[in-house]
Parts: C-alpha cells; structure tokens; sequence
C-alpha cells in the first residue's frame, strides 16, 4: 500500500511516497518566471486558490487573518473559488471585516495568476495539496502549516512552514518582503510526472519480476565481493499472497472488460488525445500485450 503521506492511515506493509506530480504548464511557468529575473516579476501580492467548502482551509484562513488583524494591517488576499459554503464563507469574511477580495474558480494556471508572489495555503485536511505543488512549481512562495500533508514540501526554498498562528504572521511578512529563488533542475524534476512515476516504481517494487519458477528474483551485492547475484524472496504464505494479487491486478489491469467490471469508466485505459497534449506525451500506442517470461 502506498500512502501519499503520513497524513493518511497507517496500514500494514505500507510506505509512505508521493507519487504525484504537477501540470506540466505550471513548470513551464516557473521556468519562464526564472528567465524574468531582474524585471518585476510578481508585482501581485497573496492569493488563495481552492474549492469553496469549509473543509478545504477556509475556516483556518479566516480564522487567522481575523486573529492577527492588526498585525497583518495592509494585507490583501485574493481568492480564487467556487462552492456549496461559497456564500457562508463571504458573509463571515464580511462580518470579521477581512481584507479578501473574493473571485470566481479559475485554473491554477491561468495568466490572471501568474503575477501573484506568495500563495497561502492553511489546509490541515489534505493528504498531498496539489495546489501547493503547482504554486512551488510556477516559481510561488507558499505558506503552509506544519502537517504531516506538507513533509514532501519542506526541502523546497520557497516554502514557508508555521507552526502556530505567530509564526504565521513572521512567515507572512518574511514572504511579502522578500523575492522567492528560481528553482534548480532537481528541485522542477522532483515536482514532475516523470520523477513521480520513477518514485511509484521504485517504492512499488514494480522493477521487480518472478521469475519462470514463479520465484521473485532481484540483484543484491554479495558480502566482501565486487560481483552480483541473485537473492530469492521470502517465501512465507503473506509475502506470497501480496505477490499474487499484484501479480493477478498485473494482468488483468490492461484487459478493458474486467477494468469495466471493477467500475472504471470506459475508454480510460489509454489517455486521450487532449491529456497526451497537457502532459506533452506522444498519443498512446496501443499494442497487444505479451505476458511470459
């Protein structure tokens, strides 16, 4: 089982790895960003972007913009969003007297966002924020809690982690007075499709195959010598279970009808045309798969 973070339950034989990346666009920002420098490139100040329901870090963004009010004198949030709590949250930003200008949802990559410097962002109830990622990625400082949600943000420069609502105000201020650094190639590629999918491999063991006897087979270093060889699984009655069932998902989860018989909608197998354009991914080459080792 793999956990996107430890904010999730904790399951037997499960690890915790983000295997998820960002909107190609949103890298395609940052980079144009990153070629910018020197120009006023963030003239725009803080924002929030996120579905409009409670549950998504509104009552903590409220609830920390009214406790330091003073504080954070001057201050201006943009907020970006659509909702079932949509007017509840406005009349409560209303009555606290809050300095939020409200907007309609848009995409996270839209032209209109890409001047704003710092995003805020004090969801607790996320698992991984993708929005978090995408901000990172178009080159953003970001503003986040301390929370288990956030572990895979914290190496990134531009984020910004608070663990109490003080701590929130010095962050805010450190960001709005400060310019954020032009991510390295490392740090772009950490935030990509393609180094997620390297993480899924690597954590999933997928690089892993059994050999003709059925026996799990992969390459070990021998004590005190230079050479390699080969080192068999564990053979105890769980390892083999957890091996056939991924074994028997393996197979069948490139077979249309039974992915339609476990409730996946039909013609997802392959993505279209439009998805291999966002992803910048040739169109998918569909070719009868040969099992067999």
């Amino acid at each position: 089982v793999i956990r996107l973070s430890s904010a999730t339950q904790k399951l037997p034989n499960s690890i915790v790895c983000n295997v998820h990346g960002v909107n190609p666009k949103c890298l395609e920002i940052g980079q144009k960003k990153a070629t910018e420098r020197g120009l006023e490139v963030f003239p725009k100040g803080a924002y929030y972007i996120g579905k409009m329901v409670w549950g998504k870090g509104y009552g903590e963004l409220l609830d920390l913009l009214a406790m330091h009010k003073k504080d954070l004198d001057g201050l201006q949030v943009d907020v970006f969003g659509n909702g079932e709590d949509s007017k509840e949250v406005r009349e409560t930003s209303h009555k606290l007297g809050l300095a939020i200008n409200f907007n309609p949802g848009i995409d996270h990559a839209d032209e209109s966002l890409h001047s704003y410097k710092v995003f805020i962002n004090p969801s607790t109830t996320d698992v991984v924020c993708t929005t978090t990622a995408e901000a990172l990625a178009m080159g953003k400082i970001v503003i986040c809690a301390d929370h288990p949600s956030n572990d895979f943000f914290k190496s990134f420069p531009n984020c910004l982690i608070y663990k109490d609502s003080q701590e929130f105000v010095e962050k805010v201020k450190q960001a709005i007075s400060s310019e954020p650094l032009p991510l390295t190639s490392d740090q772009q590629h950490a935030l990509s499709w393609e180094a997620a999918t390297d993480r899924f491999i690597s954590c999933s063991e997928l690089d892993h195959f059994p050999d003709r006897n059925g026996v799990s087979l992969h390459v070990v270093s021998s004590r005190g010598k230079g050479t390699m060889s080969l080192s068999r699984s564990m053979t105890k009655l769980k390892r083999c279970i957890d091996d056939g069932f991924a074994f028997t998902h393996y197979l069948v989860s490139g077979i249309e009808v039974a992915r339609l018989a476990s409730g996946a909608i039909p013609g997802t197998i392959h993505p279209d045309k439009e998805q291999c354009r966002d992803l910048g991914i040739p169109p998918a080459y569909v070719q009868r798969p040969m099992y067999g080792w």
